[in-house]
């Protein structure tokens, strides 16, 4: 399928294309607690989600973060709000971005994520899951399976017949995961803060190469490549 691209972007789901903030909405509904409440603890969720990822433990996240409000939740309640996280509203350019990008013949997209299904009102587009390499990001060998599951080399292929691949992420650590194995990465930065990263690296410079604001300018940049 990713035969006679050019470019392969490859999309992180959550928090690149869906919006893990927008979660807040089901836990006001499972908890019955205040706007900014439900918003802080969606923060917190998602911050303890990264941390159990990267622990390799991929249960308590939620408890974790309901034990630091100091709100006791039900089985019920999480039972209910697991099955909303995977519900998630994606970003409101996710759509138009796709759309747009899928007319360019010269690129092709993939969606890189742990088992995550897109919702149905996003483009459907190959899915290489994280599972199958048995790792979690930032590790390098997720994104050298990302390289051969698209058939590419680099951002920059030294064969006719590779395309160059990037990661698109809103994530700091996955884009310096992505640069770390060579790929190449744009970084959503939708607060529009900049780059701040300070995670240590055994080599300089491996931010990202292109910084967007929202998704459709991504669109934009590679309707101008060939």
């Amino acid at each position: 399928m990713l035969d006679n691209a050019k470019h392969v972007l490859a999309f992180d789901i959550y928090g690149t294309l869906l919006d893990t903030s927008s979660i807040h909405a089901a836990i006001q509904t499972h908890t019955g607690l205040p706007v900014e409440t439900a918003k802080e603890l969606s923060l917190l969720w998602r911050r303890y989600q990264l941390e159990y990822t990267w622990r390799l433990n991929s249960m308590g996240d939620l408890q974790h973060a309901a034990a630091e409000s100091d709100l006791a939740l039900s089985e019920e309640t999480v039972s209910g709000l697991m099955d909303a996280y995977e519900r998630l509203s994606p970003f409101d350019d996710a759509v138009p971005a796709l759309e747009a990008l899928r007319g360019l013949p010269h690129v092709k997209m993939v969606s890189i994520a742990l088992d995550a299904s897109l919702p149905k009102t996003l483009l459907p587009f190959p899915l290489y899951l994280v599972g199958a390499v048995q790792r979690y990001k930032p590790a390098p060998e997720v994104y050298h399976g990302l390289l051969k599951s698209v058939g590419g080399l680099s951002y920059k292929a030294s064969v006719n017949s590779a395309p160059d691949v990037w990661l698109v992420s809103g994530n700091p650590f996955d884009i310096t995961g992505a640069r770390a194995a060579g790929l190449g990465a744009i970084w959503v930065d939708r607060a529009g803060k900049g780059w701040t990263d300070q995670l240590p690296l055994d080599h300089a410079e491996l931010g990202p190469l292109k910084v967007v604001h929202n998704l459709e300018e991504i669109a934009a940049m590679f309707s101008n490549l060939q």
